[in-house]
């Protein structure tokens, strides 16, 4: 008696689930490949463009420029009194 062997019949069981496995894919691919196709024909939106962005609710308006006090102590790079000065705030929790 061979110890760990199954037999054919385990091989044969194991390629069946193997087939069925792989025909259930086929099926959810071509269902995705369906409702991709819905999609596009059901007037997919335009894409926004990027040169015309307003005011969004909670966001800071990308066309207003913003005072920000700024201490000699905070970091920083470049002369204490140039004309424009760019302060990046981070949030580090």
């Amino acid at each position: 008696m061979l110890v760990g062997c199954q037999g054919s019949d385990s091989f044969a069981q194991m390629q069946e689930k193997l087939a069925q496995i792989d025909q259930k894919q086929d099926n959810i691919l071509a269902k995705l490949d369906e409702v991709e196709g819905k999609i596009g024909k059901a007037g997919a939106a335009a894409p926004p463009s990027k040169g015309k962005q307003g005011p969004r609710p909670g966001r800071p308006d990308p066309k207003a420029t913003y005072k920000v006090a700024v201490s000699p102590d905070d970091a920083a790079k470049g002369p204490a009194d140039a004309k424009v000065t760019i302060v990046e705030w981070s949030d580090f929790q």
